[in-house]
């Protein structure tokens, strides 16, 4: 799984925040979500099978990745909401909806070949994210795990974590109680490290950490979680200081 981008946008005196990020291997999707208020309000995954079928090459999903949230950040941008909106959060079934579903993106990135006069897409680096909501993916996946109370992460912070994991049931989403967290610290510049717990009757745990107190390179917190037989994990970017 590839570190994904988090982006604050302004339109019209409100912030919409994006999230881009990739699902992994055993579910290949790109997938961007765009928030208000910590309440989602479009979603975009994009298939990308092709990419496996011609022998995988990580670069060249990271090319794809940076690609789709630049052009989602610049629609909100220029204030395409309402097209976002109805751009839905699956991939469509024929070619005709395809085109339909992702207008709005074809419409940005006709823009940013047009010129000076096109409207262009916020920089989104991974180390710039401002993580203010707690984001909970609101799909059908089996098992979903999401942060409360999310906080933006810095290097030699001591910080409490509060995570939730929820499964499907069939009458919507329930708690996800006894399912196994596994928290590693990941970076360029030390050793990993992994913390475990378990999630308590209610779906959630609490895991207390030291961040590393890296000056160079970069780093994220990886949280998997496990529960009858399905995994699910979140990435959050340490931001070096000065970020």
């Amino acid at each position: 799984m590839i570190t994904g981008y988090n982006t604050d946008v302004e339109h019209n005196g409100v912030v919409y925040h994006v999230q881009t990020e990739d699902k992994g291997l055993r579910t290949p999707v790109i997938l961007s979500l765009v928030y208000t208020g910590g309440a989602i309000l479009a979603s975009k995954r994009a298939p990308y099978d092709d990419l496996i079928a011609s022998g995988f090459e990580e670069k060249a999903l990271v090319e794809r990745l940076e690609r789709q949230h630049k052009l989602i950040c610049a629609a909100v941008h220029a204030g395409r909401i309402e097209e976002l909106k109805r751009m839905g959060d699956r991939a469509p079934a024929s070619g005709a909806e395809a085109r339909t579903a992702n207008a709005p993106i074809e419409k940005e990135e006709e823009q940013s070949k047009a010129g000076p006069s096109a409207t262009p897409a916020p920089e989104a680096p991974a180390e710039v994210a401002s993580e203010r909501f707690s984001i909970s993916e609101e799909t059908d996946d089996a098992l979903t795990v999401s942060l409360l109370d999310e906080k933006q992460l810095r290097p030699g912070e001591s910080v409490t974590l509060r995570i939730e994991v929820t499964k499907r049931t069939e009458s919507g989403r329930a708690p996800a109680a006894k399912a196994n967290i596994t928290m590693k610290v990941l970076g360029s510049s030390f050793q990993p490290s992994s913390t475990y717990s378990t999630t308590d009757s209610s779906g959630r745990s609490a895991i207390s950490i030291t961040l590393p107190n890296f000056k160079t390179g970069r780093a994220a917190v990886l949280i998997r979680a496990e529960a009858d037989g399905e995994v699910a994990e979140l990435r959050r970017i340490i931001h070096p200081a000065g970020l």
